[in-house]
């Protein structure tokens, strides 16, 4: 079942994106050429900017808030976001910002899966470099 729970967090997620890739959207990315792959990371990334700016708004609140004048200077309610926290926001909007978030992540995860990264390889990789950017900070990187 694709929709069991486990404790591989992260594995459950990329592999349940890896699937969806394949089975709904039909890419094998096995068969790819590193040109196609690069246009599949085009999309990607656009698609990617898309949610980012659809997070930005909903960060301002869409639902119960004033939206995109968390960063159009031009509007009048530009200011109210200087005092206020993501609590303050409505539970609707709370949510609709997550899940923005969480648009984001089905795009990011498809940059790992279109080069056959493992959820094993994700965690390893995310620590050591983890590791190596505190070490560089720690030295006036």
């Amino acid at each position: 079942d694709l929709y069991s729970k486990s404790s591989d967090t992260l594995g459950d997620i990329l592999n349940l994106q890896a699937d969806t890739q394949k089975n709904v959207y039909g890419y094998n990315f096995d068969e790819m050429n590193l040109r196609e792959v690069m246009g599949f990371w085009h999309m990607n990334t656009h698609a990617m900017i898309d949610e980012i700016h659809e997070a930005t708004d909903a960060l301002g609140g869409i639902k119960d808030g004033n939206g995109n004048a968390i960063w159009k200077k031009w509007k009048s309610a530009y200011d109210t976001y200087g005092s206020k926290k993501f609590s303050d926001l409505s539970v609707d909007d709370q949510l609709e910002c997550k899940f923005e978030v969480i648009d984001m992540l089905h795009f990011f995860m498809n940059y790992a899966i279109s080069i056959g990264m493992t959820p094993s390889e994700m965690y390893n990789m995310y620590m050591s470099k983890n590791q190596e950017n505190r070490r560089r900070q720690q030295n006036n990187y």
